[in-house]
């Protein structure tokens, strides 16, 4: 039973890691990491995971886990993981930062052009 739930858990930790770029030494260290870039509920379907696979490595509290709920979890943060598309990520992340320098030019020449206005060289 634990051998599945740490499967589990190391395939999350693989996703995290490749498409979201999110290191760390545990699950746990992982999602905090990650932080907004989950939803809620699947940032709520990891730190299950993480809880899970705390319990199981104990023999007597193994029995204590829901490998159905489980199961379900790993499913739900892999099918989310799968959604992900790093180079929109990139291309959105690229164009905001460009559409904020293009914002800040434009209010920079209309000060700048209402400065020479009202001193009477336009």
């Amino acid at each position: 039973m634990a051998e599945t739930m740490r499967q589990m858990v190391d395939e999350v930790r693989a996703a995290l890691q490749d498409k979201l770029r999110v290191r760390g030494r545990t699950l746990e260290a992982q999602i905090r990491r990650a932080g907004r870039q989950l939803p809620r509920r699947v940032r709520s379907d990891a730190t299950f995971l993480a809880q899970a696979v705390a319990l199981t490595d104990n023999p007597k509290l193994a029995c204590m886990v829901d490998m159905a709920k489980a199961k379900k979890a790993h499913r739900n943060v892999l099918a989310h993981l799968d959604t992900v598309d790093i180079g929109a990520q990139r291309r959105n992340a690229a164009l905001n930062m460009l559409a904020s320098i293009m914002f800040a030019l434009l209010v920079t020449g209309v000060l700048l052009l209402g400065v020479l206005w009202v001193r009477g060289f336009i």
